[in-house]
């Protein structure tokens, strides 16, 4: 045949694996880059875990200290929806404004405002605090911790 060339089984194969393996690379590297700012860190943290009232989530952002609170947190949950334990649950509406973003090196602090607004009317106003550390897989979120206004 002039013009066309026979697809090779084989080579097709061994191209597969190859092609496979790098498109992984690139989804890792993309998915780190997400940990390479601590400011997007510490963004994505807060919408977890105050907007969203997700700590699985906000898990995957926590390291240290941070990370045993939010496990503590899911396990006093998971016994709170035992049978019979009968829970009120509110709506909130969180709403947020990065205040600071400070230090240097491998640690940082980012604080915030929060507006959490209750249904049924309302509104309280807290500050969080989060104090980040650089690691070998990125940014994660430390510790954090709220506190009232000033």
């Amino acid at each position: 045949m002039i013009g066309q060339r026979e697809r090779d089984p084989a080579r097709c194969r061994r191209a597969f694996p190859s092609a496979a393996l790098l498109f992984l690379c690139g989804l890792a590297l993309a998915c780190d880059r997400g940990r390479a700012n601590p400011g997007t860190v510490a963004d994505r943290f807060v919408d977890k875990y105050y907007v969203e009232s997700d700590q699985q989530g906000a898990l995957g952002y926590a390291g240290g200290v941070a990370a045993l609170k939010l496990r503590d947190e899911l396990k006093l949950a998971a016994e709170g929806r035992r049978p019979g334990m009968d829970m009120i649950s509110r709506q909130i509406r969180v709403y947020y404004r990065r205040d600071a973003l400070s230090g240097e090196g491998d640690l940082r602090r980012v604080d915030y405002h929060l507006d959490i607004r209750p249904q049924g009317g309302g509104e309280l106003k807290r500050d969080a605090h989060l104090e980040l550390q650089r690691g070998p897989d990125g940014w994660r979120v430390v510790r954090f911790h709220e506190t009232q206004p000033h």
